[in-house]
């Protein structure tokens, strides 16, 4: 199955319009490598299963940044995908997840601690994805390094896409259950259970080591 049967061209364009009120640079030459390349690759064997995506960071970037965001107040917000614990709504359609994926990326707004420099100011999400550097990740071509903004965006877009087509083709009526299940019992209230079993299990411990 080519990319362009689950991220259409109708997506992608949306996300170009997306990108191009924002201000985004190197638009011609992202659209050039979508239609020459991104855009008919196998979604497994040359997406999702290509090495060279991930010596260059093109996904794995974009996603720890955007996948679960720590706010200032002390809350978070999730992108909405199936590879994290997002719960604002039901996502059992590509249709419905890239609506909510879109407004997420390019109409939310974010205040998160700079380093070492208190609180910054509000930005979309989509604003904090930054540049990938060539020097430090060398598979990265220079062409690749000048559009690198935008093409991580595509790429990660491409990455939820496949994933939620995924899930909802094997386990439609499950998947989100499932995760419900899983989150309920791994993320959600996290720290007062790993208190709670600290309290009751090893309450008789002078020292306990936490990995």
């Amino acid at each position: 199955v080519p990319v362009k049967d689950l991220f259409t061209y109708f997506m992608f364009a949306e996300l170009i319009q997306e990108m191009r009120e924002r201000n985004f640079a190197n638009l011609d030459e992202l659209s050039q490598l979508w239609n020459e390349d991104y855009s008919n690759r196998k979604v497994f064997s040359q997406f999702l299963k290509d090495k060279a995506l991930g010596e260059k960071r093109l996904t794995s970037m974009p996603d720890r940044i955007t996948n679960t965001i720590n706010l200032t107040d002390g809350s978070q917000i999730k992108r909405p995908s199936v590879i994290n614990a997002y719960r604002e709504s039901s996502l059992p359609s590509i249709e419905i997840w890239w609506r909510e994926w879109k407004k997420f990326m390019f109409a939310t707004y974010v205040q998160i601690f700079s380093n070492g420099h208190g609180e910054a100011s509000p930005q979309l999400v989509c604003d904090l994805i930054g540049p990938i550097n060539r020097e430090k990740y060398p598979a990265l071509s220079a062409e690749e390094q000048a559009i690198s903004v935008p093409l991580q965006i595509l790429c990660l877009a491409i990455m939820d896409t496949i994933f939620v087509h995924v899930a909802n083709r094997v386990a439609p009526t499950a998947w989100e259950r499932i995760r419900q299940t899983l989150c309920r019992a791994f993320i959600h209230n996290k720290i007062d259970r790993i208190c709670n079993i600290l309290a009751s299990s090893y309450r008789d411990q002078h020292v306990i080591f936490l990995q």
